[in-house]
């Protein structure tokens, strides 16, 4: 069974047994709308339309009756295995080489701090790193586990929500000491901003209740890092939307300040995202363990 039909099973199976979409969400810990997606396309697949959609209840058509019988069989036999499979793994002694990928940021201000513990805990793994900016294809790099902060294609693959990156709008306080300082989004336009180039250019920001678009049309410097944007700010060529972990020492140190601190951007989800394959091993499955107790956020293994 390939990892995007058992997908499809295991959301068919769970719609029918919650008997609503919505109570299925929540007991698989997706969006209403991702499980609407995998209906759809389970229902694509099989050029069949497995539910009546009609009525406020669930109720299966006579070709969803049929398919859902096979899913529950497969399901419930695959699940049967996972616990054997994980009752092995927990058994087994974790030794061997795991690579972990994420950004040269993340990694060095996240990960690197927790090697030393890490390996006193798991003395007969070692951990492979990765880093870079890019999109990492896992299968095609040999990534066992990677870090992704953003949004993340679940399909083949166990995502788990670690802490999420806090971001403030700063800059060097030396820009402060010529130019007005802005109270409110409007006065951004006097601002040079610094740009990303795999960042939305429109920052939306919050401030009790009401929320405005600041499009970056026309950025000052852009760049396609991280530690170059961080390196833009701290030389004082604009202001920029960064992670407040990563400039936290700055701003106790007054050398990068918020800029309209009663504005507030919405936090960035950060992920651990694991390929199902990779949790066979338990190499794989104990270092992934260890970093969601770090920065568990989410659902458990």
């Amino acid at each position: 069974m390939n990892s995007r039909f058992y997908a499809q099973a295991e959301v068919l199976v769970e719609v029918v047994r919650q008997g609503s979409m919505t109570a299925a969400a929540a007991a698989l810990r997706l969006s209403k709308s991702n499980v609407s997606q995998k209906i759809a396309e389970i229902e694509n697949d099989l050029d069949a339309v497995l539910l009546k959609r009609n009525t406020r209840a669930i109720e299966l058509t006579p070709a969803g009756k049929r398919v859902f019988d096979l899913c529950v069989k497969a399901v419930d036999a695959l699940q049967l295995a996972r616990g054997e499979v994980e009752h092995e793994l927990q058994s087994a002694v974790p030794q061997g080489v795991v690579c972990l990928s994420g950004s040269n940021l993340y990694l060095s201000e996240f990960i690197m701090p927790l090697l030393p513990s890490l390996r006193e805990n798991l003395p007969l793994v070692r951990i492979d790193l990765v880093g870079g900016d890019h999109i990492v294809d896992q299968r095609a790099e040999a990534v066992d586990l990677r870090i992704r902060v953003g949004t993340v294609d679940t399909d083949g693959v166990k995502v788990y929500p670690l802490a999420p990156l806090e971001r403030v709008l700063c800059l060097h306080r030396d820009f402060l000491r010529d130019a007005k300082v802005p109270t409110d989004p409007s006065g951004l336009s006097g601002v040079p901003l610094i740009l990303r180039s795999q960042e939305n250019p429109e920052w939306v920001l919050r401030n009790n209740g009401k929320s405005t678009k600041q499009s970056v049309t026309n950025p000052v410097l852009r760049v396609n890092s991280y530690e170059l944007c961080v390196s833009a700010v701290r030389s004082g060529l604009g202001a920029a939307v960064l992670a407040k972990a990563i400039v936290q020492k700055d701003m106790d140190d007054g050398s990068v300040v918020e800029l309209l601190p009663s504005w507030k951007i919405d936090p960035i989800p950060v992920s651990l995202v694991v390929p199902v394959s990779k949790l066979r091993r338990p190499e794989v499955l104990a270092v992934s363990r260890y970093i969601v107790s770090r920065f568990h956020r989410g659902r458990d293994f």
